[in-house]
């Protein structure tokens, strides 16, 4: 370095090690192929499709060293943890391993953090994986021989940091993956998934793109579109190992002693040879399938509104309220259409009429009881406004519509597609 001095300040110099020093060592696993031990796992899905009872099953496997499904390879015999923010030990967590068939003398829940104030008190409070790394891990020492910690969900403990900073969160969860290789427990971070409408099924996953990327499997729960009561473990990433199979679930209702309701999974045998990105893709976007049939209803009922003639903005909006057609679907129904807005000879005001394609457009009308009807009674329409019969709905209308088009036919005219 041409004889030149550099200052290192103390306690800054990096370590390194050589690599033909480092021993090859095996990939140790929790469910062979699927779940590593001293790894962390992401287990992502939609609300409701039976994710925390997954854990739960795997939480007997484990506490009973039983074996697997499908793979039916068995399990080496070992404790589980459990954090858990939303599910209730007392009368959900317990009776799900109960029904499951695990050892519950293996079943742990970490609840509260216990310190002192600056005054010497006790204190009681979350669990922040921003300063609770190291309790945490010095409790699963205490427990002792725990395979499996399931942290349902991880954006729960995550303290102050924002779940979208990229940043902040790979930080956090550097410190719980030292933490799990040091102990060579597997942790399983479940995730909800977020309401993009797109495939790429690690990009739904809700949050920063960090907890897919420190994860080194993740796993996606999603429905089967041609069996309602079956649901799909898929998945969608894996480091370290090679890319396998899916299984399929059904989810089974028990009753326990003293009537308790409960439930657990029934894991079948076949495999599903799908990849997560087309489990979603073949499920579509759920909020686009919800508001197709309300987006359709208002096209149909806007073309007839608007079929006699340009129309005050301020009425059809009011119109549409009254029948429980919200702002943001009215909105989306007139861009589909192509609706035409203009100012008018409405006291100043904007006027909407449909473009010149074909449908009746005479005279200038506003919507009356009559063109109300049809829609007014649909029972998919939701908006923000209370619905109402035709007979109720209190218009300040002038004569009747002439006879419109449908949707579909108006869209057709168009040239658009239905």
């Amino acid at each position: 370095m041409s004889g030149r001095r550099v200052k290192v300040p103390v306690g800054s110099l990096m370590a390194t090690r050589c690599l033909a020093d480092v021993r090859p060592e095996p990939m140790s696993w929790l469910w062979p192929g699927r779940i590593a031990r001293g790894k962390t796992t992401l287990l992502a899905g939609n609300p409701g499709l039976g994710k925390s009872q997954i854990t739960a099953s795997l939480a007997a496997v484990i506490t009973t060293g039983g074996r697997w499904p499908a793979d039916n390879t068995c399990a080496d015999r070992g404790d589980a943890a459990f954090m858990t923010a939303e599910d209730d030990a007392a009368d959900t967590l317990v009776p799900r391993l109960i029904a499951a068939g695990a050892d519950l003398a293996r079943c742990h829940v970490l609840d509260d953090v216990r310190g002192h104030d600056r005054d010497g008190l006790p204190t009681l409070r979350g669990f922040d994986l921003s300063r609770d790394v190291s309790a945490l891990g010095e409790a699963l020492v205490r427990i002792g021989d725990v395979r499996l910690l399931v942290i349902d969900p991880i954006s729960a403990y995550l303290g102050g940091v924002d779940s979208h900073r990229n940043a902040e969160v790979r930080a956090l969860l550097v410190a719980l993956s030292d933490m799990a290789a040091r102990l060579d427990v597997a942790v399983l971070a479940v995730s909800h998934l977020n309401k993009g409408g797109g495939a790429d099924a690690l990009a739904r996953v809700t949050g920063s793109l960090a907890f897919v990327a420190s994860a080194r499997a993740a796993w996606i729960v999603a429905k089967d579109r041609q069996d309602p009561a079956r649901r799909m473990f898929v998945p969608a990433k894996n480091n370290l190992g090679p890319d396998g199979s899916g299984l399929s679930f059904t989810i089974q209702s028990v009753t326990l002693d003293r009537g308790i309701e409960t439930s657990r999974i029934v894991w079948n045998t076949e495999p599903v040879v799908m990849t997560a990105d087309e489990a979603l893709a073949a499920q579509g976007s759920p909020d686009r399938r919800e508001r197709a049939p309300q987006r359709r209803e208002a096209e149909a009922w806007l073309i007839e509104a608007l079929s006699g003639g340009p129309v005050s903005s301020v009425e059809v909006e009011a119109a549409a309220k009254n029948v429980g057609v919200s702002e943001r679907t009215l909105d989306r129904a007139k861009k589909k259409l192509g609706v035409v807005a203009f100012k008018g000879a409405f006291k100043g005001g904007w006027a909407w009429r449909l473009p010149d394609h074909g449908c009746h457009c005479d005279t200038p009308r506003v919507p009356t009881e009559e063109s109300l009807a049809p829609f007014a009674g649909s029972g998919s329409a939701r908006g923000s406004g209370t619905q109402i019969s035709a007979k109720n709905a209190k218009l300040s209308s002038v004569g009747t519509l002439g006879e419109g088009c449908t949707a579909d036919e108006y869209r057709a005219a168009r040239g658009a597609d239905p």
